[in-house]
C-alpha cells in the first residue's frame, strides 16, 4: 500500500518537476503562456474594479421630486411627513457625501409598489415575521455629456423584520421598518450609483 502512494508521488513531483524543468529549457516557446498567466493573475486581478474614475467629470447632482404612486406609501405616521420627501432628502442627504447640489447628474425615482406581507407563522398560524418590498423605478442621467448612465425598472428593495420578541432580533413596528426600507434602498442606489459597487 506505501509503495502505490509512493509511486503516485514520485510520477506527480517527477510530473511537475518536467513542467518546470521545460519552462525553464525552452523559455522563448513558453513565453506566451507566461505572460498570459501573470497577465491574468496581476491584471485580472479579483474582479474588482477601480472606481477612482468613476464619473469623475460629474460634481454635482439633482435628486428630483419623488413620485410616490401606491396610495398604501404615501406618509410616515410618526412624522407626517410624505415618503416622497422623506426619500428625497435622505438621497440628498446621502449623495451630498460624494457630490454638491447641481446639474451636472440627475436622479429620478418612482415609487411604483409598496408590498407588505407575512412570511413566518407560529405554531397558532399567526404571523411572527414580515416582508416590505418597495418596487422602484430609477433613471440616473450624466447631463454633462448627456449619456445615461444607469436605468432600472422595476428595482426590488425587499426588508424582513420580526414582530414578535425572542426570534434573535428585536421586533419592529410597522413604523420602523418602513424607515429601515427606506434607509436600505438609499443606501442601496448610493452604493449602486455613486460607488458603483
Amino acid at each position: 500500500m506505501t509503495t502505490g502512494f509512493h509511486f503516485l508521488v514520485s510520477k506527480s513531483l517527477r510530473f511537475k518537476s518536467g513542467l518546470f524543468d521545460s519552462l525553464l529549457t525552452k523559455p522563448i516557446e513558453q513565453l506566451p503562456i507566461i505572460v498570459m498567466v501573470v497577465y491574468n493573475i496581476i491584471g485580472l486581478g479579483c474582479g474588482y474594479v477601480s472606481t477612482s474614475d468613476y464619473l469623475n467629470h460629474i460634481e454635482t447632482v439633482t435628486v428630483t421630486p419623488v413620485t410616490v404612486e401606491d396610495p398604501d406609501f404615501t406618509y410616515e405616521r410618526a412624522t407626517g411627513k410624505l415618503y416622497d420627501e422623506v426619500i428625497r432628502e435622505a438621497l440628498v442627504d446621502r449623495f451630498s457625501q460624494k457630490w454638491r447640489d447641481g446639474n451636472h447628474a440627475q436622479l429620478d425615482i418612482i415609487i411604483r409598489d409598496y408590498d407588505i406581507k407575512a412570511i413566518d407563522y407560529d405554531a397558532n398560524n399567526r404571523p411572527i415575521r414580515l416582508q416590505m418590498k418597495l418596487v422602484v423605478d430609477y433613471t440616473f442621467k450624466d447631463q454633462v455629456r448627456g449619456k445615461l448612465i444607469e436605468q432600472n425598472d422595476n428595482y426590488q428593495q425587499i426588508h424582513e423584520f420580526f414582530i414578535v420578541s425572542d426570534r434573535g432580533e428585536p421586533p419592529e413596528t410597522l413604523g420602523e421598518a418602513k424607515g429601515r426600507l427606506v434607509e436600505e434602498l438609499v443606501d442601496d442606489l448610493y452604493s449602486l450609483l455613486a460607488e458603483q459597487w
